[in-house]
């Protein structure tokens, strides 16, 4: 199984496990530093996981596209989501009492699901060498 051919799993693969660091971070960051610290991780996980997910519908409607609008559409579409971005992390910080470094690690809940979704489990290993026991 070739997982580069297979980018809808490999997305699923990504949302569960951005999934998995944001609630596990968020029951860890309640237990040891309260509510500011669960809330603001909480935030920030939930703004790289809809950052991911948007990321991730641009590219794969913009590979199928396969038109010279679907390059702008792409760029456009970045640009607008990291502005909505800049206003939401503005407006938490401004008016939740969240602390800035929970949210700040919350933020990177999208690169390490990228980084631990993109890695074969070992089903996903079983199923490339046909071995199913």
């Amino acid at each position: 199984m070739n997982r580069e051919g297979h980018p809808e799993a490999l997305g699923r693969k990504m949302r569960r496990t951005a999934l998995i660091l944001i609630g596990g971070g968020f029951l860890l960051c309640l237990l040891l530093g309260g509510w500011g610290w669960a809330l603001g991780y909480a935030i920030g996980g939930g703004i790289a996981a809809s950052h991911l997910e948007f990321l991730h519908q641009g590219v794969t409607g913009a590979l199928a596209a396969n038109t010279k609008k679907a390059l702008p559409r792409l760029v456009g579409g970045s640009l607008l989501r990291l502005l909505g971005i800049g206003v939401v992390l503005f407006l938490v910080l401004k008016f939740l009492p969240v602390k800035i470094i929970a949210l700040a690690c919350g933020l990177l809940v999208g690169p390490a699901s990228i980084l631990w979704g993109g890695y074969p489990t070992r089903d996903d290993l079983a199923q490339e060498t046909g071995d199913t026991g």
